[in-house]
């Protein structure tokens, strides 16, 4: 089966997206969500302070200057800390027509899948890959943890077009 796919900056925006949700909850381990840790520290940290708090403490005996010079730092950390994660992203995105984004040509051959793009070619053997996984319509096949082939939902022509492929992709996996 050939495949010739187009991917955009948005399809692989999603695909690294879905690729650290992967990596952070894997299927055969099983995770709590974070929201769930963050409610057990707030009670465990709750917990604590009432335990070892002796008397009560009113909020005209609460020193706020404190609060605030406590509380700045930690400020200004959090918003450079955000800053940069969202630099980070953007700077992380691959070139336009490069190797990740643009036109691409994907070939399942008996003996493993052959990528060809303008700048080249690169084959992965069946045992390379360890997973087909889709999201939103878009199928990645992963040849290792973090790195996929994607391939957009609107390559295929149809629902049954998509179905052959990941039929074709589970045969050797």
């Amino acid at each position: 089966m050939i495949k010739s796919v187009t991917i955009t900056k948005q399809d692989y925006l999603d695909y690294s997206q879905f690729a650290v949700k992967r990596l952070c909850n894997p299927k055969n381990q099983k995770s709590s969500g974070f929201l769930k840790n963050m409610i057990i520290w707030f009670v465990l940290t709750a917990t604590f302070m009432a335990v070892f708090q002796i008397k009560s403490i009113s909020f005209s005996d609460f020193h706020w200057q404190s609060a605030l010079i406590t509380a700045v730092p930690f400020s200004i950390f959090l918003i450079a800390f955000l800053y940069n994660i969202n630099k980070f992203k953007k700077l992380s995105v691959p070139n336009e027509n490069g190797v990740m984004i643009g036109e691409k040509t994907i070939e399942l051959q008996s003996d493993g899948i052959n990528e060809t793009n303008h700048l080249g070619s690169c084959f992965y053997k069946w045992e390379a890959i360890e997973a087909i996984e889709e999201h939103k319509g878009d199928l990645y096949i992963f040849v290792d943890k973090l790195l996929a082939l994607i391939i957009p939902a609107n390559s295929f022509a149809s629902e049954a077009e998509k179905d052959e492929l990941k039929a074709i992709v589970q045969k050797y996996v």
